[in-house]
């Protein structure tokens, strides 16, 4: 990012400026001058901000060396340069700022005033000298900062070299496979890690900060204890703000407008006898079944599956909880909060062409999925940050038993949080839509699930309690926490609609774990959609213009309907259900068989179970922007 700096001492530049977590970063325009930092859309546009620095509190991010804290205030203003050496020349231009600006105002503290005030006070002199010693440590503190971000400097070329090498080692496993080329880098990688390790603890040292209090991630810097102040993000910012430059290679990738409702009301054709579509569907596969488009919401089932992300707080909380068996809990309710999402909801979602992909990134995690088989119907998804990672598919078995339809997950749920290298197994309760004839429709989940941390042994068991006469036990869960030699420590109740929490056996305390999220106005007319799951399908033009041919978003039959248009929908529904029957045909005749691209179906040594594993290309291809290996899959040429 291009910086200036005039005569007169302006000091100026882009910078990247937190918005919320919502719309994520922005580019703009700042300009130091005197004591003061402003801030612009663009350098001819008006002012849209301004601050003192005077008594500003200025610092570095240890979540990200890119990063730069300024509070003011009440206005906590996060930056973001975009290298190490820029991030320097900045906190430099904003201390000398702030150092200039005190040290203007300590003539007119010992001047100030008459003789005889200074007599009838005579703590002035104090507050001078004790004004003066306060510029002078500022001075110590900058300096002291600098030498650490040259330290940080180093670690951020070592962490470059060590991806670097990474890169290369994982292509060698999964094309060459030659040991000696696999043994050396493995040999590299390990004496890139060893430097990294010992500049890091040398910049830490400067810092203060003992080796135990912080933990190191990809070259990432994250303390264990949370900063607790509540402040203004937004610094004075309006609403109507633009897109993020694409040429910005952003962390998180891009961010889109956040949504608050649905572009129309669901349709009043959903007041529909259901008898006449549903008495040829008892004891048949349901997957061979084409459903009409009015018992259908406008969301995909790879959208469905990422509505998980709602919750993925759970999955940070528990990679930064000290005690184990209070790690399992956050994992275990992880998988109870998702299917909050499933109340009321008693519409299903589309069911994904075979090659359709749905990507979303939020503010620290990248997800992504594929429909990676069509006859089973299967999507396997995985989303990662640099605390944890997920994954997951979706091979589901349907029954419909005259009254219920009954959905079976096939296979776990699997998550691994890196700082403590646990990976957890999970098995999912089936998923079930009662009274689909006769009565009021609900949904409701049900069984007994375990999650075993395959490091301690530690596992909880839960039971989801199946709805009973006149609405006995909806929801509700019930279960116990144990240690790895299966003593149970903690009992855990509550519902997946509202809240979990957890009691200690051994003292009686109680902790609330999780609380669902408020629900939004006018939900009964937007499918019954969480918040969260207003954003999966929202489609702006900067984000189109990125995504790949296959992705979710663009399907016209789950726009239309999204839109209020039936008709239509119903169309492009049958529309692109023959387009695959037509694709499906052309591989037969010519004996191709369908290949996932970005997942590699292989046995998991650990479960025994058949699972598709992520290969990564996505991200790379998306980085490049290169989707030729992905077919237009929604388009009728």
């Amino acid at each position: 990012m291009e910086l200036k700096n005039s005569k007169e001492e302006k000091k100026q530049g882009y910078l990247l400026k937190w918005i919320n977590m919502w719309k994520g970063w922005k580019k703009r325009y700042f300009i130091i001058k005197d004591s003061f930092l402003t801030y612009k859309e663009e350098p001819d546009k008006a002012v849209k901000g301004t601050i003192s620095l005077q008594d500003a509190i200025i610092k570095m991010s240890v979540k990200n060396e890119l990063e730069i804290v300024v509070n003011y205030a009440g206005v906590k203003l996060k930056l973001k340069t975009s290298s190490i050496p820029e991030k320097i020349q900045w906190i430099d231009w904003l201390r000398q700022a702030q150092t200039t600006a005190r040290k203007s105002l300590l003539p007119k503290i010992a001047t100030s005033g008459l003789e005889e005030d200074k007599k009838a006070n005579p703590f002035n002199d104090v507050d001078f000298k004790l004004q003066e010693m306060n510029v002078i440590l500022e001075e110590r503190f900058q300096e002291k900062n600098n030498k650490v971000l040259s330290k940080l400097s180093k670690i951020y070329s070592i962490q470059t070299c060590m991806e670097d090498t990474l890169k290369g080692f994982i292509a060698e496993v999964l094309e060459v496979m030659n040991k000696e080329s696999i043994k050396e880098m493995a040999e590299k990688l390990e004496a890139y890690s060893t430097q990294l390790k010992e500049e890091t603890l040398d910049a830490l040292k400067f810092l203060g900060q003992k080796e135990d209090q912080v933990i190191i991630e990809k070259g990432e810097f994250r303390s264990q204890s949370s900063d607790s102040a509540s402040l203004n993000e937004e610094f004075f910012d309006t609403a109507n703000e633009d897109e993020i430059s694409k040429n910005l290679d952003l962390t998180v990738g891009e961010e889109t407008e956040y949504r608050l409702g649905l572009p129309a009301k669901r349709s009043d054709l959903n007041k529909i006898s259901v008898w006449q579509v549903l008495k040829d569907m008892i004891g048949k596969d349901l997957t061979h079944f084409s459903v009409p488009i009015y018992f259908i919401e406008p969301i995909g089932m790879m959208q469905r599956m990422a509505e998980c992300l709602d919750y993925v707080d759970l999955l940070s909380k528990a990679a930064t909880t000290s005690e184990s068996l209070l790690r399992l809990t956050y994992v275990t309710t992880f998988l109870i909060a998702q299917y909050s999402c499933t109340y009321k909801r008693t519409k299903k979602p589309f069911n994904p062409l075979l090659g359709e992909t749905f990507e979303y990134i939020g503010k620290d995690y990248k997800f992504f999925c594929e429909q990676v088989s069509h006859h089973p119907p299967i999507s396997a998804c995985h989303c990662h940050s640099d605390l944890y990672e997920f994954w997951m598919h979706t091979h589901m078995k349907f029954a419909f038993w005259g009254k219920t339809l009954e959905g079976v997950p096939l296979g776990s749920m699997n998550i691994y949080l890196k700082p403590f290298k646990e990976r957890y197994v999970l098995s999912r309760p089936a998923t079930a839509a009662c009274n689909v004839i006769i009565g009021n429709m609900y949904m409701d989940n049900y069984g007994e699930t375990t999650t075993v941390n395959t490091k301690t042994g530690e596992k909880a068991k839960i039971n989801y309690h199946r709805c009973g006469w006149f609405g006995k036990n909806y929801a509700s869960v019930t279960g116990t926490i144990c240690d790895g030699n299966g003593n149970e420590v903690y009992n855990l109740t509550g519902t997946w609609i509202d809240s979990v929490k957890i009691k200690k056996i051994s003292t009686g305390e109680e902790t609330l774990v999780w609380k669902r999220h408020s629900l939004p106005s006018e939900w009964e007319n937007f499918y019954y959609f969480p918040e969260f799951t207003y954003q999966l399908n929202n489609l702006t033009p900067s984000l189109k213009a990125i995504l790949p041919p296959t992705d979710s978003r663009l399907r016209s039959d789950q726009r239309a309907l999204e839109n209020g248009d039936i008709k239509l929908a119903q169309a492009e529904k049958i529309r692109l259900e023959e387009m695959q029957r037509a694709m499906r045909k052309e591989r037969e005749k010519n004996k191709i068989e369908h290949k996932p691209i970005y997942y590699i179906e292989i046995v998991d040594d650990m479960t025994k179970e058949n699972t598709y594993m992520f290969n990564w290309k996505y991200w790379d291809d998306r980085k490049k922007g290169n989707w030729s290996r992905l077919p237009k899959l929604f388009d009728s040429k």
